[in-house]
């Protein structure tokens, strides 16, 4: 599965963003995680906010199979289970 992820700016940060993805390299092998480019087609998008603002730009960017957006390390388990679903 090819994830892409958008980052927020970082401005208001509640807790370590790339733990999340660190967690998810290491749980689950055939992962990849890049960076979005807009002209690049993932199969997850991961919104990946600092905090419960989530207000980062991100509605021109679709992924094949849907796009969550996180805003704390709890929101890992709403990850989980898409992938799993």
């Amino acid at each position: 599965m090819d994830i892409g992820v958008k980052y927020c700016g970082g401005c208001n940060p509640r807790y370590e963003r790339k733990n999340i993805l660190e967690r998810l390299r290491r749980e689950y092998d055939g992962i990849t995680i890049h960076l979005v480019k807009e002209d690049e087609i993932y199969d997850l998008i991961i919104v990946l906010c600092g905090c419960s603002s989530c207000c980062v730009n991100h509605e021109n960017i679709k992924g094949k199979k849907g796009k969550l957006i996180l805003s704390s390390e709890k929101d890992y388990n709403k990850l989980i289970q898409f992938i799993e679903g």
